[in-house]
């Protein structure tokens, strides 16, 4: 190869490599929502606990869940032991990909379109996203997305269901209760039990 072809070579590499790491926040949620769509399509023939295989490795690529539990937990995640927290999160992780392996149980002819993308806090970015049917509804799933620190590009970290309700608000709510009446053991003890439950109900 010619020396200055090579080194053309290597320039237009160098340009493309920058721009690749930069890929907006709104691609992941374009990731996240064509692997939506292939399970919705398959969904009768995947059953429950295909599309439970089928999402995991996805969900857990697009989706910040150590960082997630660390939110739903809040205050009573600094007084956890390093094995609760391991536990907790382990279990948080679980339970999320269930709720959407029991959601996106069917294909109609839905499709999703991610609308925009917007400052948020500290450095976050709020992906307008919606799932629009074939009637013509729209339903909003919005998501908040933060920079990987390690380098891994947008992570998800937060839904929004109509474009108001977090679920990482929600979350944490109901799961300081149970921690406050019962404890932490019985909190991860309850969201195994709701993910079991979920494959129970398919059966």
């Amino acid at each position: 190869m010619r020396p200055f072809i090579l080194t053309a070579l290597i320039s237009y590499l160098l340009l493309l490599a920058p721009a690749q790491a930069e890929e907006g926040a709104g691609a992941t949620v374009e990731r996240l929502n064509a692997t939506l769509i292939g399970v919705m399509q398959e969904a009768e023939a995947l059953g429950y606990q295909g599309r439970y295989d089928r999402l995991a490795p996805d969900l857990e690529a697009v989706f910040d869940f150590p960082l997630m539990a660390r939110a739903a937990l809040g205050r009573h995640w600094r007084t956890a032991s390093a094995e609760e927290q391991a536990a907790f999160t382990e279990a948080f992780t679980a339970f999320s990909i269930a709720v959407f392996a029991d959601r996106f149980d069917g294909y109609s002819g839905e499709r999703f379109e991610v609308t925009g993308e917007q400052p948020a806090r500290r450095g976050t970015v709020l992906v307008r996203n919606q799932l629009v049917k074939t009637d013509g509804e729209i339903i909003a799933i919005d998501y908040l997305a933060r920079l990987d620190q390690a380098g891994g590009g947008w992570r998800l970290i937060d839904t929004f269901l109509d474009a108001k309700y977090s679920e990482i608000a929600a979350r944490r709510s109901e799961y300081s209760s149970i921690v406050q009446n019962q404890g932490l053991d019985a909190l991860i003890t309850a969201l195994k039990d709701k993910t079991a439950g979920y494959g129970d109900q398919q059966q």
